[in-house]
């Protein structure tokens, strides 16, 4: 499979689970469902433009749709009387929202990665920890973009008791520097040992 056939199977993969939910949401009257569909219509179209230009890695596409598809299950598939959302995976401690804005953190970061990294290589190279803080940074930032589009829906929709109190934004903050984190040091160590591989390898 050549990377545009693959683009394009990612975009119909995208296009038919928006489209099942939709019609799930429409047919249960889930006004604010159209506001969700259409950012990760518009997140996905833009990364798909942005990718034909700059060739991100296949995963990064992958994993993009993948976390739209999370976060509609997460929104309307029920376990039993529980909104996925509020599920606990672990039990009082760690929700199924947790997860999600942990994962969706991570992507976050691999998609600063592999915008700055063509940039910053050369200047970053020797400061991993640099590069690590800008990436857990970045990865922060988006999700506070992320926070600023719920509390509008939360204004537009009055959906607060769905999208959660000041406790859930400060706990989403959290998980969101942890999967930032996490991703960026797995990032920056690996292009390093494989750097240090590369340095070794007779030329």
């Amino acid at each position: 499979m050549t990377q545009n056939q693959f683009e394009k199977f990612i975009v119909y993969f995208t296009f038919v689970y928006v489209s099942i939910f939709s019609l799930h949401s429409l047919l249960k009257g889930n006004v604010e469902f159209i506001y969700d569909t259409a950012l990760i219509v518009l997140s996905i179209g833009l990364i798909v433009y942005i990718n034909r230009r700059l060739h991100f890695y296949p995963i990064l596409l992958t994993s993009l749709s993948l976390l739209g598809l999370l976060h509609l299950l997460g929104s309307n598939a029920y376990l039993g009387d529980i909104r996925l959302y509020d599920f606990y995976l672990i039990p009082g401690l760690f929700r199924y929202d947790n997860f999600v804005h942990m994962v969706g953190s991570a992507i976050m970061v691999m998609l600063a990665h592999a915008l700055l990294f063509p940039v910053l290589n050369i200047t970053f190279e020797r400061r991993r920890g640099y590069f690590i803080l800008l990436l857990v940074l970045v990865g922060m930032g988006l999700g506070a973009v992320n926070e600023l589009i719920e509390f509008i829906a939360v204004l537009i929709f009055n959906i607060g008791k769905q999208v959660g109190d000041y406790t859930n934004t400060l706990l989403d903050i959290t998980y969101n520097t942890v999967g930032s984190a996490i991703m960026a040091t797995i990032l920056v160590v690996n292009h390093w040992r494989l750097a240090g591989k590369n340095r070794k390898s007779p030329r």
